[in-house]
């Protein structure tokens, strides 16, 4: 795989749900010969900080290797090769994964970006609704704006998609299925999240289920 997957964590309090799942991922990174960008980043207070912090970690990695990179959430599972993501034409602007091959179905994780001007120009308009949100303090994380964005740009860039079989939620992985999304430890994070005081509604969106 050329493609570098690029991820962060920050564990709040000592909680290690975080870093635990870091330690993980690595090991699969290297088990799989995935190359990798897997930080960690101080906690900015809050799980919502932490998660709105997303988009300007992507452009600044993105900068800093002068690459292609493919974010992926630290709480998933890899299961192989992540090879279907170096199939992109080079000019490719985003890849994403969609449950039903349409905009309607995108997942928030994993997201591949190219080194291109109109991928940067995306991230920089995610990270001003980032700050927004942080700025006239709304409950809201980073999925909600990405979402309200990839329509508005959809038109604007080359854009390539990847089945949902690819990349699965918990109790729907196949013989297709690279990564499992969210969560390799849904009861660990929902307590995180109770701890931190979320909405339990915020909770359970957040924590669809177990890893297979």
């Amino acid at each position: 795989m050329n493609t570098v997957l690029i991820s962060f964590y920050s564990d709040i309090e000592d909680r290690t749900y975080y870093s635990d799942n870091a330690d993980r991922i690595i090991k699969e990174c290297e088990s799989l010969s995935i190359p990798y960008h897997i930080k960690e980043k101080e906690s900015l207070g809050s799980y919502q900080l932490n998660c709105l912090s997303k988009p300007q970690f992507i452009l600044d990695t993105m900068e800093e290797l002068n690459r292609p990179v493919l974010w992926m959430d630290i709480d998933s599972k890899l299961h192989k090769p992540l090879d279907i993501f170096d199939t992109f034409d080079e000019d490719t602007d985003m890849g994403i994964a969609s449950s039903n091959a349409q905009i309607s179905g995108v997942r928030a994780s994993p997201m591949y970006f190219g080194n291109t001007p109109k991928a940067k120009e995306f991230i920089h308009a995610w990270i001003s609704t980032t700050r927004d949100i942080i700025e006239n303090n709304k409950g809201i994380f980073d999925h909600e704006p990405l979402f309200s964005l990839i329509p508005m740009f959809i038109k604007q860039m080359k854009v390539a998609m990847v089945g949902g079989e690819y990349c699965t939620w918990p109790g729907y992985t196949n013989e297709n299925t690279c990564i499992t999304m969210g969560l390799a430890d849904s009861e660990g994070k929902m307590e995180s999240l109770r701890t931190l005081g979320l909405d339990e509604k915020l909770i359970q969106w957040q924590s669809p289920g177990d890893i297979d």
